[in-house]
């Protein structure tokens, strides 16, 4: 059970639910699946130039297993133009940072498809396998607003 996270279009970003005056917890993989994508990753060296700030979370140094890694890469997209490259790369960073699900046991398999509906606009969807069910998740790019949002769960097809 987690703590449940919304995202909060007035402060762009997750926000704390609430039930009433008490915290909202939940038991699907909604908050785990936007935390591990919305928040950032560390970048390989040779993503960024010297002395540039890679990001990540600092706890990563402290991982039981060597490599494993917290958040995605998506921040690397930023000012990017938009490209079918860059598309594949969002689909590659969406599944880098969800892998986790599968690894340990929690999804069987992972689909993640994206797409460019129109100008300043990139759309991932992840469609998470689970035993005898599945967790589909929409996210989107602005380009103006420079921000990744959920923009859905289990939506329609």
């Amino acid at each position: 059970m987690d703590l449940a996270l919304t995202y909060n279009p007035e402060i762009d970003g997750l926000d704390i639910s609430l039930d009433g005056v008490d915290l909202r917890h939940e038991d699907t993989l909604l908050t785990a699946a936007m935390l591990s994508v919305l928040c950032d990753r560390t970048a390989q060296a040779h993503e960024v130039p010297a002395g540039v700030d890679r990001r990540g979370w600092w706890a990563d140094t402290y991982a039981e297993n060597p490599g494993d890694a917290f958040g995605s890469r998506l921040w690397l997209l930023a000012r990017e133009k938009q490209l079918p490259e860059v598309v594949q790369r969002a689909r590659r960073y969406f599944r880098e940072a969800l892998q986790w699900l599968v690894d340990d046991g929690l999804a069987k398999n992972l689909e993640v498809s994206g797409f460019i509906p129109r100008m300043g606009w990139l759309v991932v969807d992840v469609d998470v396998g689970l035993v005898g069910d599945s967790r589909r998740y929409r996210f989107e790019w602005s380009d103006a607003r420079q921000v990744w949002r959920l923009a859905g769960e289990n939506f329609a097809s």
